[in-house]
């Protein structure tokens, strides 16, 4: 089904979403088979004005919220996943920044957004590392220098980083006056220290992410440039309204649109092979329809929470998480069922490398091991469901953001 957009202005920004995905989609497969980074279309989509998407219009964005952003993620990405997870980070960033200050009046945050938004910043995250994928803790280490800290470890999966201008990562400073503290930072991707590791990224899904690791060695973090900290292993209430708040429902957009994409050239495929009156054609796709739409209205209602404040004002920390990390592992798992469905109707052919939906059958898998992974995400879930501290907890530094300004429908 085509999803309803009420608001001209959302409608707008799907509409350049799909005609970029459509352009996307005859070039998907080369990238894919060829592992080869499509920057091609990220210089689309910073000519079309997409990457600024999020940031604020009165400096000179698009004025999207999340709601918005996750509406044209699931459009996009079903031309090019590889691409629309690239910049889903960075306009997950942006967006988050654009809330920050509008709720502080934060100048480097304005003049940052002023940056995105003329081209001249690409923000990506670089926090993946083996055994922390839960954003709790991290092996990087951070030391006090003058003026701030130093910084040594090495990250995985940084996506986006055949683009990025400047990342944002963590490291544990273990002499924080309060204990062991994560800090949440930014530096620019040319900073001394930092080296992405060309060629380490081979996987089966998503591969023209280049989602190479990261090395950071004595890698000069100011003062100023930390974001946030929080204590070791717990879940912080900032992450929720930043971090995760605005990954877990665009994450699920992410995964869902690659399957939105498999699903309507389905439906072109099965028309022209004249097989639509087929009975177990018919039941493939309305179920298919059903687990599209369900994860659609799980994702806009989780993004509505999440730009009311509702997730941490209404809610205990961990109950806003299991609600955020929920909706992330319902789109990304019905995503795979989508696809499964779709494979099951065009038959072995289907399988078939260069194939759409071969690429689509690898790519959503992705999304059930992508943080929160499904084994972490039940098992917080389930916590929250039996009244078990998952771990302690902190509230968030702000305890409202800045809510979106009523707009047109």
């Amino acid at each position: 089904m085509r999803p309803l957009n009420t608001s001209p202005t959302r409608e707008r920004h799907v509409a350049m979403a799909a005609e970029l995905a459509a352009v996307f989609r005859e070039r998907a497969a080369e990238y894919d088979g060829n592992a080869e980074f499509p920057h091609r279309n990220i210089d689309e989509l910073r000519d079309a004005g997409y990457l600024r998407l999020t940031v604020p219009e009165e400096l000179g964005g698009l004025g999207g919220d999340l709601t918005d952003m996750a509406a044209t993620q699931e459009a996009l990405a079903s031309g090019c996943a590889s691409t629309a997870l690239t910049v889903n980070m960075h306009l997950s960033m942006a967006g988050q920044l654009a809330r920050n200050w509008r709720t502080t009046g934060d100048e480097r945050a304005r003049r940052t957004l002023g940056d995105i938004a003329d081209g001249k910043v690409i923000l990506m995250g670089a926090t993946a590392e083996p055994g922390h994928a839960l954003v709790r803790s991290t092996g990087a280490k951070a030391r006090k220098t003058e003026g701030g800290y130093l910084v040594t470890g090495d990250k995985t999966f940084g996506t986006g980083s055949a683009v990025m201008t400047h990342m944002t990562s963590m490291a544990v400073y273990r002499e924080h006056p309060g204990g062991p503290h994560v800090l949440v930072f930014r530096v620019p991707a040319d900073a001394p220290g930092v080296r992405v590791l060309e060629g380490t990224w081979n996987s089966s899904a998503l591969r023209a992410t280049r989602s190479e690791n990261i090395e950071l060695r004595d890698v000069m973090v100011a003062e100023d440039d930390v974001l946030l900290s929080f204590p070791v292993g717990s879940l912080d209430g900032s992450l929720l309204q930043t971090v995760w708040g605005w990954a877990m429902p665009t994450f699920a957009a992410v995964y869902l649109g690659v399957a939105v994409g498999a699903l309507e050239q389905c439906v072109q495929d099965v028309l022209s092979r004249g097989w639509e009156n087929r009975p177990y054609v018919q039941v493939a796709i309305s179920e298919c329809e059903a687990l599209v739409e369900t994860s659609r209205a799980l994702i806009e209602r989780t993004a509505r929470e999440v730009m009311g404040n509702a997730l941490w004002s209404s809610m205990s920390i961990q109950q806003g998480m299991s609600r955020v990390v929920l909706t992330k592992i319902v789109g990304t798992n019905n995503a795979v069922e989508v696809v499964d469905r779709v494979i099951r109707v065009m038959g072995t052919p289907a399988l078939r490398p260069g194939s759409p939906y071969e690429r689509a059958h690898r790519d959503v898998r992705a999304g059930t091991m992508h943080p929160y992974g499904n084994s972490d995400a039940c098992d917080l879930i389930a916590a929250t469901a039996f009244g078990i501290e998952a771990a302690p907890a902190n509230p968030p530094r702000m305890s409202r953001l800045a809510e979106p300004a009523p707009r047109d429908g």
